[in-house]
């Protein structure tokens, strides 16, 4: 279902073809000559990703002018088997204020696999410094999208309500998401919850799909969470003809019933049965909410912030999916090997990346920190596509 008002072209998506290209970005508090006291090491998880991926990905890694030679320094102590090129952000252009790049702006493909425009806003540095190494255009985005509060599957988008919701007292409370409909040709589903939900115990009217659904969400709805892909993957998959999607599950490591888990848990399972009326077919992950190392705060781990290829790649068996691991520096093994299992089971072979429990109090994780830029058309499929 295309926009009206012509062919607007295709993000990138979250699933597909071979990953080819990927920008990450570095502030420069996280290239500083002292190490924290408070045991905060933000670029052991992106150094662990970058040794982790194949030797055929380019990376482009942004860093400000004043860090760039630090940033060689470190990136050429990796002996990372990709590659990876350093792009400077001009001083006059603006500062590196986090690594979320997938929020910063989004890559639009007008046919096939090559990437040739980014949706940005004037503020955004890092896009634009983007965009000028890559010689693509950059140009301002019609309604500004956070990458993270919007995932991209193969034939649909699901944004989080958040970003689409009218302000209160407009009606119909439409404008914002009929705007979103004109950056991508895929139809818009939305990421929220109706209050009406909380408290059902029978899901039968949640099988029911109804095409409403999210026009009803605009008006009457909520979004749990921050962002889209704090808490839910897209897979590439398909169950029962439907889009699989994976949906975190809160839960207590320790097996207490806190008031922060428990709300989280009703808060997600009413969005659950949202997304089965938009058509969607759901699995649940277990995702633990634990006490950061440095801020003491009790967040969720975010095991469903990956990043996948539906694709094998030669000489390979199964796709490879990106997953965020914390046990190494958290008591969380358990819930690493329970979440790998999940995706072994829908045919991936899981590359565990190590060393998220450092970024887990900012609130973000692997595919936060990550921006495909262009995947190969796909054509090899993996995993197992209708289950």
């Amino acid at each position: 279902m295309a926009p009206e008002g012509g062919d607007p072209g295709n993000l990138v998506p979250d699933c597909g073809g071979i990953i080819k290209q990927i920008a990450l970005a570095l502030p420069a508090a996280f290239l500083g000559n002292e190490a924290p006291d408070d045991g905060f090491q933000p670029l052991i998880p992106i150094g662990n990703l970058l040794c982790s991926l194949p030797a055929d990905i380019e990376v482009f890694l942004l860093v400000e002018q004043a860090t760039a030679s630090r940033a060689d320094f470190w990136a050429r102590s990796l002996n990372a088997q990709c590659r990876i090129a350093l792009v400077s952000v001009p001083e006059e252009q603006g500062r590196i204020s986090s690594p979320w790049i997938q929020d910063a702006f989004l890559v639009r493909e007008a046919s096939g696999s090559t990437t040739d425009e980014i949706l940005t806003t004037q503020m955004d540095a890092v896009g634009r410094s983007l965009a000028d190494m890559l010689s693509i255009e950059a140009h301002p985005a019609p309604l500004f999208l956070p990458g993270g509060n919007q995932l991209v599957g193969p034939d649909f988008r699901l944004i989080g309500l958040s970003q689409v919701k009218a302000e209160k007292g407009s009606s119909p409370a439409q404008p914002a998401f009929e705007i979103s409909q004109q950056i991508d040709r895929r139809p818009v589903h939305v990421f929220g919850y109706n209050p009406k939900d909380l408290s059902k115990r029978n899901d039968d009217q949640a099988k029911v799909r109804t095409l409403p659904e999210a026009k009803n969400l605009l008006s009457a709805g909520h979004q749990f969470g921050f962002h889209v892909d704090q808490f839910v993957s897209v897979t590439g998959l398909e169950r029962n003809g439907r889009p699989l999607l994976l949906v975190g599950d809160p839960c207590d490591p320790d097996g207490l019933k806190r008031p922060l888990v428990e709300t989280a848990r009703q808060s997600l399972d009413a969005s659950v049965r949202a997304l089965i009326r938009q058509g969607f077919e759901v699995m649940r992950n277990p995702v633990p909410y634990a006490v950061t190392p440095d801020s003491g705060k009790r967040l969720p781990r975010l095991y469903n912030n990956l990043m996948l290829e539906n694709e094998v790649r030669p000489g390979r068996e199964k796709p490879f999916a990106w997953l965020p691991q914390f046990g190494d520096i958290e008591p969380l093994a358990a819930f690493d090997r329970l979440n790998s299992e999940i995706w072994e089971g829908l045919g991936f072979e899981v590359i565990p990346v190590f060393g998220w429990s450092h970024l887990a109090s900012r609130n973000g994780a692997l595919r936060c920190s990550t921006k495909v830029l262009r995947r190969s058309p796909l054509r090899r499929l993996g995993g197992t596509e209708t289950i």
